[in-house]
């Protein structure tokens, strides 16, 4: 098969039943020249045989012999398996637009950027937020990992970055996720990293869901994977029914409005000072490892 411009990573663990409408939406992608890299954590369920029956040579699937425990391992596999120019991550619950590929694509080229961030949806489901954008970044400021955390399905990257940030360093090393710690690593090594202000991603993150791995949660995964590949209205019926609930909190609910405020004022001070907010909420609040503890506990995964 002739070497492709696009390595699609997917890290997936024991979610074969969510993994394969995951895997409809890179299929589904307008632009084609891509190869899929499907790692598995040691995945015990039937994974292999989900992905076999796509019966497609772009899709590969390889299990780890060993469970890590999280995705960093498994994207570093797959970002060394990776023969494309550009890498993306697609995780194992999420979507993609038709055009997610092929806008990212011509969005870098034509921007100059080294990444860039595509805007999305995140239904956190149970959370008291149902709700909320992803890939929002300030025009005036712009990427700052203190001000934003984008999920890894919203990249897109050239795969030359590899060789000059590294791999994704283990969740038990950090207070954060390791895709915001690569980021972040990538922006602090003056990376040009650009948002493409167009909205192509939806994430059902496992967080948002009590027990999701131990219950084999499926949820909406079904109804978005429906409306993807038959109705073409799709999106601009999210973002009508989404974005005015959005700015309906955000600016008319008062203690909403006056916390964002004066966050947002405290936050400026800690960024001049060089001072990560994000990563110093999360060190407070769980110390180091202890976020992906918690999203174990909250998934019904073992925490050892």
């Amino acid at each position: 098969m002739p070497r492709p411009l696009i390595s699609i990573i997917t890290a997936t663990y024991n979610r074969s039943n969510i993994l394969t409408y995951s895997i409809q939406s890179a299929l589904g992608q307008t632009y084609t020249d891509w190869e899929l890299l499907v790692i598995g954590d040691c995945c015990t369920d039937d994974t292999d045989a989900v992905v076999a029956a796509f019966n497609d040579p772009r899709i590969t699937f390889f299990n780890l012999e060993e469970n890590f425990g999280e995705q960093s391992e498994p994207n570093n596999v797959g970002m060394r398996l990776a023969k494309g120019d550009f890498i993306a991550f697609l995780n194992h619950d999420d979507f993609w637009f038709p055009d997610h590929l092929e806008f990212s694509l011509n969005f870098l080229h034509a921007s100059g950027a080294d990444i860039v961030l595509a805007s999305g949806f995140i239904d956190h489901h149970e959370n008291k937020s149902e709700f909320f954008l992803s890939g929002i970044v300030p025009e005036k400021y712009g990427y700052h990992p203190s001000r934003v955390f984008v999920s890894a399905t919203n990249w897109l990257f050239k795969r030359e970055l590899v060789k000059k940030v590294g791999f994704w360093r283990p969740a038990k090393d950090l207070y954060t996720v390791p895709s915001h710690d690569w980021l972040k690593r990538a922006y602090e090594l003056g990376s040009n990293i650009l948002p493409t202000k167009h909205f192509t991603v939806i994430a059902l993150p496992s967080s948002s869901r009590k027990n999701a791995y131990k219950d084999r949660t499926i949820d909406k995964a079904p109804f978005y994977s429906e409306q993807l590949n038959t109705n073409p209205h799709f999106r601009e019926q999210i973002i009508s029914e989404n974005l005015y609930k959005c700015f309906e909190v955000l600016y008319y609910d008062e203690n909403t409005y006056y916390w964002r405020f004066f966050t947002k004022k405290i936050k400026n001070v800690f960024i001049k000072l060089g001072l990560n907010t994000i990563e110093f909420e999360l060190m407070r609040r769980f110390g180091k490892g202890g976020l992906l503890r918690s999203y174990r506990k909250r998934r019904g995964l073992n925490l050892n």
